[in-house]
């Protein structure tokens, strides 16, 4: 295995089913010499020049240090270190991916969870020694990690499904529901590249507009067209009236109502 294959990898895996992109990446955590040469590669540049940074993306969150090595709109994999901190009453979290994890300096002890309906039903501990991989899919099921003497350092990938993905934040304690999130990468990125049209005043990519509504989500369906409307409300009326009529959502079709009267796009009951 070595960073070239990795990265042909990841490249497939992001246009796979979802099975066969999860094979796609599998090899790369049993398999870690391409890691150990990028260390390597590292440490020597940084010995060569003080001042040498790493090209990977960093962040922090809480008592998680992340090195991004690879991310698509599909495929994470990073290199984390989770510090020593007792997490008392703390929260699990279902990512909405499949995760797999390796550990690289000590092993793993977790407190496993799975949703039973609306609630995280703990499971009882879990272990992964130095070494082996921990593949869970988060989904349905997770892992609180539990602090040791020692930071723990892991490799780690989440691959997600296509579409929406659908994360959620409960109670470790209780169980409840505490948040829930839903995105979509790609029609993210296309509602980035609307805004910046509309503050462009390109009228000409109206169209663009139209066929943006199509996504998944009822909250990017209606930031859509609140860029449609600011762009040219004229040609974004008939997909109003339509989003006010038809559209799933009962919220997002309140609030495509209630605009439609504000901008007196509602016929005449006379």
């Amino acid at each position: 295995m070595n960073l070239a294959a990795l990265g042909q990898a990841v490249a497939q895996a992001q246009d796979a089913p979802p099975d066969h992109a999860i094979a796609l990446i599998r090899p790369f955590l049993h398999d870690i010499g391409w890691f150990n040469d990028l260390l390597a590669q590292g440490c020597a540049a940084m010995t060569a020049d003080p001042m040498h940074l790493p090209s990977f993306r960093a962040s922090r969150s809480g008592a998680a240090r992340h090195l991004v090595l690879a991310r698509t709109e599909r495929v994470w994999l990073s290199a984390t270190v989770i510090d020593q901190v007792e997490q008392a009453g703390s929260r699990v979290h279902f990512s909405g991916r499949h995760m797999l994890c390796r550990p690289l300096n000590r092993a793993l002890r977790g407190e496993g969870f799975r949703l039973e309906g609306e609630r995280a039903v703990p499971t009882g501990p879990r272990h992964c020694a130095v070494g082996d991989v921990l593949e869970l899919d988060e989904r349905h099921e997770t892992l609180r990690i539990l602090p040791d003497d020692a930071p723990l350092m892991l490799l780690r990938a989440q691959i997600a499904g296509r579409g929406p993905v659908c994360s959620r934040i409960y109670e470790s304690a209780t169980g409840v529901l505490v948040a829930r999130a839903e995105a979509d990468e790609g029609h993210a990125r296309a509602l980035m590249l609307l805004s910046l049209l509309r503050v462009q005043g390109r009228s000409d990519a109206a169209a663009q507009f139209a066929q943006a509504l199509d996504t998944p989500l009822a909250a990017q369906r209606w930031a859509v067209m609140r860029e449609y409307l600011a762009l040219d409300t004229a040609s974004a009326l008939p997909a109003l009236r339509a989003m006010a009529q038809k559209e799933s959502d009962a919220a997002v079709r309140a609030l495509a109502a209630g605009t439609l009267a504000q901008i007196g796009g509602v016929p005449c009951p006379a």
